[in-house]
């Protein structure tokens, strides 16, 4: 297991294709697409990722065997003092519920962390219980949702200390 900080200049094609995928089963599971959702990862293309990139998130990219098969994207907030936000949790579908989604915010928590930051903020599908679940494990707590009109799904707010 390997963890490799992506940047624009990267060869993006595998961390598209592992957000491609990941999030690929919540658009079908949620009927979500290019058009109702663009926004969204499972549409994301290189020209995306890489304006992204270039706007100051930090990419992770996870390798099992040779083979990328999950990332994780950090932003440090510009309104939160000490927050980071977690976005683009991803690990593709043959690997979920072995523990590396576990492994890439823990991962993540101690990037955030070397950089003194103190908490850790993430938003989700409000609706996803399971994934809400599964984030409440690890220790976030709901602080709120919100409509976006440009989003067809209410936003879920959850915050933990690092």
């Amino acid at each position: 297991m390997q963890f490799v900080c992506i940047n624009s200049d990267h060869d993006l094609s595998s961390v598209v294709k592992v957000l491609n995928e990941a999030h690929g089963t919540i658009a079908k599971e949620f009927g979500f697409t290019k058009e109702n959702n663009p926004t969204n990862s499972a549409f994301i293309d290189e020209h995306a990722l890489r304006a992204q990139l270039n706007k100051g998130i930090e990419l992770y990219q996870l390798t099992v065997n040779d083979k990328v098969i999950g990332c994780i994207a950090i932003e440090k907030s510009a309104k939160e003092i000490d927050t980071y936000y977690i976005e683009k949790v991803s690990i593709i579908p043959e690997y979920r519920h072995q523990g590396y989604g576990i492994k890439i915010m823990e991962y993540a928590a101690e990037k955030i962390k070397a950089q003194n930051g103190k908490w850790i903020s993430i938003a989700l599908i409000d609706s996803n219980t399971r994934l809400k679940n599964w984030y409440s494990k690890q220790g976030f707590k709901e602080t709120g949702t919100r409509d976006f009109p440009h989003l067809p799904f209410r936003v879920c707010f959850m915050k933990k200390e690092v």
